[in-house]
This record gives C-alpha cells, sequence and structure tokens, in this order.
C-alpha cells in the first residue's frame, strides 16, 4: 500500500520530531534536525522511484544527511551526532529488519534471506553515505589545519626577517 507523497512527509515529520524529542536534542536545534529527517527520507523516495535498487537512493540520501549533519553542527558550532541520528533515522530499515526475524524464527529461511540482503543494502547504504561524507571531511580538516600551520609559519618568518632587516640598519 503506497501512500500519498504529503502523508509520508508528515508521517517522517513526527517520527523525525518524536526522535528530537527522544534524543533530548537542544530546543534551539530541534527544527533543523526535525527537517534534516523529513529532507533526508525525501531525497530517498524520490530517488527511489527514479533509481532502481535500494542501495544507490539511500547512498545519495545518506550522503545528504551527512553533509546537512556537518553544516548544521558548524553553524550551530554543536556535535554532529545530533543532527545526523535525527537526519538519517527515516533511513533505518524497521520494515525490512522485522521480517527479517520473523521469518527467521518462522523457519521461512528464503524469506528470511531475501529480507536479510535488503536489511544489509539499507545498512550498508547508510554506512557507506556516512564513510564518504566524513572522509572527505576529516580530510578536508587535516588540509586546512596544515595550511594554516603553513601560513603561520611563514608570516612568522616574515616577521623575523623583517625584524633582523630593521636591527641590521
Amino acid at each position: 500500500m503506497d501512500f500519498p507523497f504529503p502523508i509520508m512527509l508528515l508521517v517522517t515529520l513526527v517520527a523525525s520530531l518524536g526522535f528530537a524529542l527522544f534524543f533530548n536534542v537542544n530546543k534551539r536545534r530541534i527544527i533543523p534536525a526535525t527537517l534534516g529527517g523529513v529532507f533526508t527520507w525525501a531525497i530517498y523516495y524520490v530517488l527511489s522511484l527514479y533509481i532502481e535498487g535500494i542501495f544507490i537512493p539511500v547512498v545519495i540520501a545518506s550522503i545528504f544527511a551527512a553533509v546537512f549533519a556537518e553544516t548544521m553542527s558548524r553553524i550551530t558550532h554543536t556535535p554532529v551526532t545530533g543532527f545526523f541520528i535525527i537526519s538519517v533515522i527515516p533511513l533505518i530499515p524497521g520494515r525490512a529488519l522485522y521480517y527479517t526475524m520473523y521469518n527467521a524464527v518462522s523457519g521461512n529461511l528464503s524469506a528470511c534471506g531475501e529480507f536479510g540482503i535488503m536489511t544489509m543494502l539499507y545498512a550498508g547504504g547508510i554506512a557507506v553515505g556516512i564513510c564518504v561524507v566524513t572522509a572527505v571531511v576529516q580530510t578536508w580538516d587535516v588540509w586546512a589545519a596544515d595550511k594554516a600551520k603553513r601560513i603561520a609559519k611563514m608570516v612568522r618568518n616574515c616577521l623575523l626577517y623583517t625584524s633582523d632587516a630593521a636591527d641590521d640598519k
């Protein structure tokens, strides 16, 4: 059964808000964190209409969630985790995980395997999205810190050089 897109957005908004409240997100950050979940899910849903399979839409939506969390974290000077968890919650494969366990307990191993693969595709897509963004951000931070050190060293050397030149006169 497929629900209309606005209804799905509303349900995602309520679920993301509920998790933001559950995880005790700061009052000023509840709305941005909740909107991160809604946007992440909307991206996943629209991509899943045009791209066959689960993995690629989940990876792209997860990349969006991680970029959104990193951006909001830097804007609000808070840890990334609060924004990222709320943003990625709508991608968690609750249905697939439930049916994997249900069929495993029921002894229906073929259905268990099908839902298990689906669950792994969701989990793998989320993990790949997180890893891609985290690797890029950490590489950028190291590069920026190294560049700042080199600039500081150049300024220090320049100041020492001009100071030595002034002493020579």
